[in-house]
């Protein structure tokens, strides 16, 4: 029991030493033995226990967060806020449907399966285009830039003569169509004032 607990430990503990190795790696480029000052330990006399392999990751992660701010970042982060570090695996929650009415719902989206099976296959069996069409489509796109200004351009040109249409068509009405209207109410009350006054000149010419 207690040679089966010890392998655990030492499992992780290497777990643990080869993360630690490759997180040195990764931030600095290189990594030392994590496990250096353990040889020193067991020349000394003293046993290379999980305690002391705990005790040098330890010292080799302290080492590691006073030379890297990420990691001294990380280490605040987990410190403060330990939950989020935390697997959270939601409920699985079981299937209150029979076997008949699981198999019913498999049957009647079986035709869907099919249909998209068949899409895919014709996808799949649609011809690539011709690379030669792309290119000649990409080369004739500095072409259509071009046109586009021209385009633009025109409009504004064709929207400038719209405004000047209308002004003339106003301008036309006004004089054309007003103006004569004007004059000829005009021409009538001077033809009407001429008549009245030849009447009563007859009329005087007539009495006398």
């Amino acid at each position: 029991m207690d040679d089966s607990a010890d392998t655990i430990a030492g499992e992780t503990l290497f777990a643990l030493e080869t993360r630690l190795r490759r997180l040195e790696f990764v931030l600095q480029g290189s990594s030392e033995d994590p496990i250096g000052e353990l040889h020193a330990l067991g020349g000394a006399g003293q046993r290379n226990s999980v305690s002391a392999r705990l005790n040098a990751l330890e010292r080799d992660l302290n080492r590691l967060s006073a030379k890297s701010q990420t990691v001294k970042d990380m280490l605040n982060l987990h410190a403060n806020f330990p939950e989020i570090f935390k697997n959270v695996h939601p409920a699985i929650q079981t299937s209150t449907l029979s076997s008949e009415e699981k198999l019913s719902t498999v049957l009647a989206a079986a035709p869907s399966f099919h249909a998209t099976s068949s899409q895919l296959t014709s996808i799949m069996d649609t011809p690539i285009p011709n690379p030669s069409i792309s290119t000649d489509l990409i080369a004739l796109v500095p072409r259509i830039n071009r046109v586009q200004v021209v385009q633009q351009a025109q409009a504004k040109e064709i929207a400038e003569l719209r405004k000047r249409s209308a002004a003339l068509l106003e301008m036309w009405y006004l004089l054309g169509i007003e103006g004569v209207n004007e004059c000829f109410a005009e021409w009538d009350e001077r033809t009407l004032a001429v008549d009245k006054l030849l009447s009563r000149k007859i009329k005087a010419a007539e009495n006398s």
